[in-house]
């Protein structure tokens, strides 16, 4: 079966999440992180927040931590989707690798609310 070029698709598309996305998500994410493995680390000057961090972390590290693996986990497998997905539509190495680091970054808000919908629209105008 002999594989068409896709008409309309940038080989190199790259955009990112949108800002509040990303804002949300890198404050959180490393927040997250910190607390489950050096909640000592957090600065006084998080106040009250500081002092809900260290009692979950006090009371439930078990749980602290399983989240902050899950959300490694979840970041992790979106990438390898994200590679398969590129690696699919014949995008530049550059692009895939943007796109992996971004879903890696800030996960589904990356690959399915930018990248999918760009592939599906791309792949209809195909034919």
């Amino acid at each position: 079966m002999v594989k068409r070029d896709r008409v309309g698709l940038d080989r190199n598309y790259f955009v990112l999440p949108h800002p509040f996305w990303i804002l949300a998500l890198g404050i959180s994410i490393p927040f997250i992180l910190v607390t489950a493995f050096f909640p000592g680390q957090l600065p006084p000057s998080f106040g009250v927040v500081k002092t809900a961090s260290n009692y979950v972390y006090d009371n439930f590290p078990y749980i602290t931590w399983l989240t902050a693996v899950a959300i490694i986990g979840a970041h992790t497998l979106e990438s390898l989707l994200t590679i398969k997905l590129c690696c699919d539509a014949g995008m530049t190495t550059a692009a895939t690798l943007k796109w992996t680091i971004s879903t890696f970054l800030f996960g589904f808000t990356s690959v399915l609310l930018r990248l999918r919908p760009y592939l599906q629209k791309a792949k209809r105008s195909q034919f």
